[in-house]
């Protein structure tokens, strides 16, 4: 889930900072909150795809995600 930032949000170590780009079509700096996850049903739930996220904010996710899971 993706949700506006705040220097709250940034203590918490599983949220990613996403920063807003012409790419991943945010207007603002933004997070990623990876403890809330959830299946999304993506045929019918995304109406409209707003960007991408790049690489290394993939991977910053991935690594949260992974701490999360213990996925080591």
């Amino acid at each position: 889930m993706i949700t506006e930032w705040s220097d709250k949000k940034g203590q918490i170590i599983t949220n990613v900072v996403i920063e807003p780009d012409s790419t991943n079509g945010l207007s603002k700096k933004s997070g990623v909150d990876c403890l809330q996850t959830r299946p999304v049903d993506h045929r019918h739930r995304l109406v409209k795809i707003r960007g991408k996220l790049d690489d290394a904010a993939l991977r910053r996710i991935d690594q949260a995600l992974k701490m999360i899971f213990d996925l080591g």
